[in-house]
């Protein structure tokens, strides 16, 4: 977390330092520099060049024991004087403070006031930093019992805190190797809590664990950027990433916390308006990592800060409230919580030199966040435990409970065995007058189908009459001119057999004359033509028989294997006489194979679709074009009749209930309701299924799906019916 820079501000007014003009380095340790031998100048342009800066005298005492310029626009330039009291010809000057952007060390190479530069900051290379530490480190040449004034340029999108440690190089690295054995334990807790509490996850399969885990990664992580280690070995020279790392780090982990609580704290349920106020905080973050990745870095930074401060108050605020209220975890998150933040208050104090800065001061923030992830870390196993114990009491009240319902159960036996009987001798009498209305209705339903049956009987016969009549009336009307034709001809061999000898020329050429008169050429193909008429008219007087045969199917009133085009073709041949000259029928037939089906019963439902269809279409006066569309195609085991019209469609609210018996929206005296009815029940007989599909003014579609075999359906229900007689036997 990095809201202690708030808390900086809180104690600004402290003392300034008393000036001193040298730090003297000796052999036996590494110094910190106190403000009082640090000289200040802010750059506020971020321009001034080093020979400008040399000959300015605006640098002034820095006025806290660790220079602490907060967040700084443009330059900030720190000047301090070393004398060399070692024996070593360089000494080592460590900016202790991974996450500057850019820092110069100026640097004397000669007693004519020459200086050379050495570079360092986290958006140089990692190979540009001494002894491969993420700290800014430099090797200073300074002759031993000499003297040489320093110049820094740090420039930064966070805070800058300046703590500067000189020494000798065997003090400064000793100083390292404790630093990097601090951190490698801190690191070391981390990874063994996300393994521990990894394993305790998949133990008790608690989601808490998942988001306390994620918490943990994400709090290592951040201190893993705040000391430098990501560019030092992850993402090296990458600016980009670089820029970006020191908030998204700060922001993810405010994230993962306030996930963390709200399912640790359980503020959903405990405190409903402190869940509001966590989800509003995560919305914040957000929107921080936004102004992050468009480039305003120190606002960001500023907001991230703000932020946490005022979170982690709140946090601990929430937790009070909680503990006072008697819940237990946040007992536990309290203390924690209070660890982590007198660890940030420490840290922030020390660099103001309330406190030394020290070994303990310095690793404050790892110590605190080690004992909060620990602490945090027992939380949860309590959480578990309590769960548990509550668990087991809520078992026992359970079988209490449970014994106390089978004692009553035992009880009420006695009384609900004698209720049963009184009810049973009830439903006994109810059942006999329910079996006496069933065959009643039963009757009266067979009475309505039949009259169903009766009404579409008298339309088919009405159709065959009229189609039957126009072939008889060719027949007969080919009748009269063919036996006209034929007296003639009669006549004409009458008159040939009347030719003797004496008379042959004369009556050769009456004969002659006689056959002009007759046109005996045209007679004879008048004859063909009526011969032919006849022929046809006969035939198509056997092809409706044939049709009405095939349509009854009195012969198959068992499962057949049935062609349902040539079903289609029948019935639109039968219902061909109501069918207008202006409609038009498509068929769009695809290579079916035969059904195992009730073919009768299946000519009637395309009976019943069809003349609906043809009804629609004749009362729609919207003039558009007339169509009825016939489709079949298969669907792997089954099949499927396509059945559309371009009518006037069906309403919405009448759809749901136009395969209930007796709706029509007929008038009185055209329909009894029961047609649709009829084909839903000889569909669901054939195991099928059929939808409608419309919309009004646009056309209505009938969709029948069948299966190609009945006997499979037969097999399964027998033996169901098999199944369920044996079990009523075992009962």
């Amino acid at each position: 977390m990095k809201f202690f820079f708030l808390i900086q501000l809180l104690l600004l007014p402290l003392l300034a330092f008393s000036s001193s003009d040298t730090t003297y380095i000796t052999n036996k340790r590494s110094v910190l520099l106190r403000g009082s031998e640090i000289t200040v100048f802010k750059d506020r342009t971020g321009r001034l060049s080093f020979n400008k800066i040399e000959t300015i005298d605006a640098f002034s005492t820095a006025s806290r024991s660790i220079p602490n310029l907060g967040i700084s626009k443009g330059s900030v330039w720190i000047k301090f004087t070393l004398y060399n009291e070692s024996n070593d010809d360089h000494l080592l000057i460590n900016l202790k403070k991974p996450n500057l952007n850019y820092v110069r060390l100026y640097y004397p190479i000669d007693n004519r006031g020459n200086y050379s530069y050495l570079d360092a900051g986290n958006l140089a290379s990692p190979s540009m930093h001494e002894l491969n530490d993420p700290n800014n480190i430099f090797y200073v040449p300074i002759a031993p019992y000499s003297s040489a004034t320093i110049y820094m340029r740090v420039q930064s999108i966070g805070q800058i805190v300046l703590p500067v440690i000189v020494g000798t190089g065997d003090s400064i690295i000793e100083d390292i190797n404790v630093d990097r054995l601090v951190f490698g334990i801190y690191i070391g807790i981390i990874l063994i809590m996300l393994f521990y509490n990894f394993f305790i996850y998949f133990t008790v399969r608690d989601k808490t664990y998942l988001y306390y885990i994620a918490y943990i990664f994400f709090i290592g992580f951040a201190q893993f950027i705040l000391e430098g280690y990501g560019y030092q070995l992850l993402w090296g020279g990458m600016t980009y990433i670089t820029l970006q790392s020191v908030n998204w780090s700060g922001a993810l982990s405010g994230i993962a916390t306030a996930v963390f609580l709200r399912v640790f704290l359980q503020t959903k349920k405990q405190m409903p308006l402190f869940d509001k106020v966590l989800i509003g905080f995560i919305l914040l973050y957000v929107a921080t990592l936004l102004l992050t990745l468009f480039g305003l870095y120190n606002t960001s930074y500023t907001l991230i800060d703000i932020i946490a401060f005022v979170g982690s108050f709140a946090f601990l605020g929430a937790g009070i409230k909680l503990s006072f209220d008697r819940f237990r975890p946040a007992k536990f998150f309290m203390i924690a919580w209070s660890f982590f933040i007198a660890s940030i208050i420490l840290y922030v104090i020390k660099d103001f030199g309330v406190i030394p800065y020290n070994f303990f001061t310095n690793n404050i923030l790892l110590i605190g966040s080690s004992i909060e992830i620990a602490l945090l870390s027992f939380a949860l196993a309590d959480t578990i435990n309590q769960y548990k114990k509550e668990k087991e009491s809520s078992q026992v009240q359970a079988i209490k409970a449970l014994k106390e319902k089978e004692e009553f159960a035992s009880q009420q036996n006695v009384i609900l065995e004698k209720k049963v009987n009184e009810r049973t001798d009830q439903l006994r009498q109810t059942n006999n007058n329910l079996e006496l209305t069933l065959r009643q209705l039963q009757e009266s339903q067979s009475q309505l189908v039949d009259a169903e049956k009766m009404a579409s009987l008298g339309q088919l016969t009405a159709g065959i009459a009229h189609e039957i009549n126009n072939p008889i009336n060719f027949v007969k009307s080919n009748v009269k001119p063919l036996q006209m034709d034929i007296d003639d001809i009669k006549d004409l061999i009458k008159r040939y057999e009347e030719v003797h000898a004496g008379n042959f020329d004369e009556k050769i050429r009456e004969i002659n004359a006689f056959r002009e008169e007759i046109d005996f050429e045209y007679v004879m193909e008048e004859i063909r033509a009526l011969l032919s008429g006849i022929e046809d008219g006969a035939t198509r007087t056997a092809e409706i028989v044939k049709g009405l045969r095939n349509f009854s199917r009195l012969d198959e009133s068992d499962l057949k294997e049935a062609d349902l085009q040539n079903g289609l073709d029948t019935t639109l041949m039968l219902l061909n006489h109501t069918i207008p000259k202006n409609f038009s029928v498509i068929k769009n037939y695809q290579n079916i194979p035969k059904i195992e089906c009730y073919p009768g019963k299946l000519n009637q439902v395309f009976m019943n679709i069809l003349t609906n269809s043809i009804q629609a279409l004749i009362s729609d006066d919207e003039g558009k074009e007339k169509k009825i569309i016939l489709t079949t195609e298969r669907l792997n085991e089954n099949v499927t009749i396509r059945i559309a019209d371009t009518g006037p469609g069906i309403p919405k609210e009448v759809q749901d209930k136009i395969f209930e018996p007796f709706f029509t929206t007929k008038e009185v005296g055209e329909g009894t309701g029961l047609g649709l009815s009829i084909v839903y029940s000889i569909i669901e007989k054939h195991h099928g299924k059929i939808t409608v599909h419309s919309e009004e003014k646009q056309g209505t579609e009938f969709v029948i799906t069948l299966p190609l075999q009945q006997s499979e359906f037969l097999k399964t229900n027998a033996a169901a019916a098999t199944s369920i007689s044996d079990e009523s036997l075992n009962r």
